[in-house]
């Protein structure tokens, strides 16, 4: 099923919420498979464990 979503996400670019649902994935995976994306990288924010200053 991780090979389906990623085959689909490949052609369809599809964000992590709508793969979780389609193909049943956690959302962990989900944002795995669209943080591989080299086109959908730009669209996601950088992850990241520390917290940022709003300021």
């Amino acid at each position: 099923i991780l090979k389906q979503a990623q085959l689909s996400h490949s052609f369809f670019h599809q964000n992590a919420r709508a793969l979780k649902q389609q193909f049943h994935l956690t959302m962990n995976q989900a944002r795995d498979i669209v943080m591989s994306c080299p086109d959908c990288q730009h669209f996601a924010p950088l992850p990241s464990k520390e917290g940022v200053n709003p300021r």
